[in-house]
């Protein structure tokens, strides 16, 4: 996250682990991309919370997990329910991320909350952790537009379909789908098909 929202979320966490952990939506999108990469794939979430009901639905797919998330509130949570996991408390841009590749990426209610030029660096530098042929999942409005995140207050952007689009390609990555919940939340599936700045087939 960027440091505004980063500082957000610790210090709303008490408040989003009770609303994030009564609040199943998605999860049908969540389970559905899941199954579809297999189970025992190397997967990396980034803005993991507390854990449910994200994390919950990728262990019981069969995945196997490493998380990333820069509240220590919402991270100690995570630890309780999820021991076995890798975890890092760090922030998006700052996260060495393991220093490994992963078979997909996965990155539920965290994109929209930074600005233009972290979203586009955010998304280079998951195309970069990505194996070829892996995916990548994250949420993001398919309209153009900003408004107030309902946890904290802090201002949220969605660049549109087609510059996340723009954006993915550049990063040598080519949307596979894109999905709503029962929520209204859009979701993009890509696929990493070539190294950054590189020129992709029609």
């Amino acid at each position: 996250m960027s440091d505004d929202s980063a500082s957000a979320y610790e210090k709303h966490a008490r408040a989003f682990l009770k609303a994030r952990d009564r609040w199943q939506t998605g999860t049908d999108v969540v389970e559905r991309w899941a199954r579809s990469i297999g189970p025992g794939t190397e997967v990396l979430e980034i803005g993991c919370g507390g854990g449910f009901p994200v994390t919950r639905v990728l262990v019981d797919a069969g995945l196997k997990l490493w998380a990333v998330d820069s509240s220590p509130t919402l991270l100690s949570e995570f630890r309780a329910r999820f021991p076995e996991i890798p975890v890092v408390c760090a922030r998006a841009s700052q996260s060495t991320y393991f220093e490994r590749k992963f078979g997909a990426v996965i990155s539920i209610g965290l994109v929209f909350l930074l600005n233009a030029q972290e979203q586009a660096a955010f998304i280079r530098r998951a195309s970069e952790l990505i194996v070829a042929g892996g995916r990548l999942l994250f949420t993001a409005p398919l309209e153009k537009g900003t408004w107030a995140d309902t946890t904290t207050g802090h201002e949220c952007r969605s660049l549109g379909r087609e510059q996340y689009e723009s954006i993915l390609a550049e990063a040598g990555l080519r949307v596979v789908a894109t999905y709503e919940d029962e929520g209204r939340n859009n979701y993009y599936e890509a696929e990493r098909v070539s190294a950054c700045g590189a020129q992709l087939n029609p």
